[in-house]
C-alpha cells in the first residue's frame, strides 16, 4: 500500500480514501450488472467518451505473443476514445479486477505522471497511431496515491457487481466471497 511507504502515511489516511471512494461510488447510481465489463455503457454515458475493451492473451510460450514487458492492464486515451487493455490468459475474476482498476483511473480522472512511450508497451498497441495517444496508464504497484485510489474504486465497482447478483451466485463467486466477508 502506498501509504505505508510515504513519510507520515497512516492507516487513517487509507481509511479516509476508502470512505471518500465509497461515498463517490454510492453516488454514481450504478446499474445492476453481472460483470464489471458490463459497465461500459454506463462509463461511456458518465464520461461522454467511447470506451473499447481490448482483451489480449499473453502466452510466454508463444514467440508471437506479447513480450514480458506488456502490462496486465492498461488505459490508453486518444482524443475521443478510451481503450482498456486487459489480459485474458488469467482468470475471469482477475481480468475483471484489472478492468475495474482501469475504470477507477477513469472515474478518478487520473492523468498519471510522466508520459509513457506507446512504442514501449511490449507490443500491446499495434493498431493505434502513437501520435493520437494522449494518456497511457498501466496497472502497476501502488506506490502512488492515484494507483491506490484506482484499486479502491475498482474494488468497490466489483463489490457493486457482486451485490447485484442473486444470493446463490454471490456465494459461488470467489470475488464476492473475498470482498463481502
Amino acid at each position: 500500500m502506498w501509504l505505508s511507504r510515504r513519510k507520515g502515511g497512516t492507516r487513517s489516511e487509507a481509511d479516509e480514501v476508502e470512505r471518500r471512494s465509497r461515498e463517490f461510488v454510492e453516488g454514481l447510481g450504478l446499474p445492476e450488472v453481472d460483470s464489471v465489463l458490463d459497465l461500459v455503457p454506463f462509463m461511456e454515458d458518465r464520461l461522454g467518451r467511447t470506451i473499447r475493451l481490448m482483451p489480449f492473451v499473453s502466452d510466454p510460450a508463444d514467440p508471437d505473443s506479447l513480450d514480458s514487458s506488456a502490462p496486465c492492464g492498461l488505459w490508453l486515451a486518444t482524443g475521443d476514445t478510451d481503450y482498456v487493455f486487459y489480459d485474458t490468459a488469467i482468470s475471469r475474476a482477475h481480468a475483471e479486477i484489472i478492468v475495474g482498476h482501469e475504470f477507477g483511473h477513469m472515474l478518478g480522472r487520473h492523468r498519471g505522471g510522466a508520459a509513457v512511450d506507446a512504442g514501449s508497451l511490449g507490443g500491446l498497441i499495434t493498431d493505434i497511431d502513437p501520435a493520437t495517444v494522449q494518456l497511457v496508464l498501466g496497472r502497476t504497484r501502488y506506490h502512488e496515491p492515484e494507483e491506490f485510489e484506482a484499486e479502491m474504486l475498482g474494488s468497490l465497482l466489483q463489490e457493486h457487481v457482486s451485490a447485484s447478483r442473486p444470493q446463490g451466485i454471490r456465494e459461488a463467486d470467489p470475488i464476492a466471497r473475498t470482498l463481502l466477508r
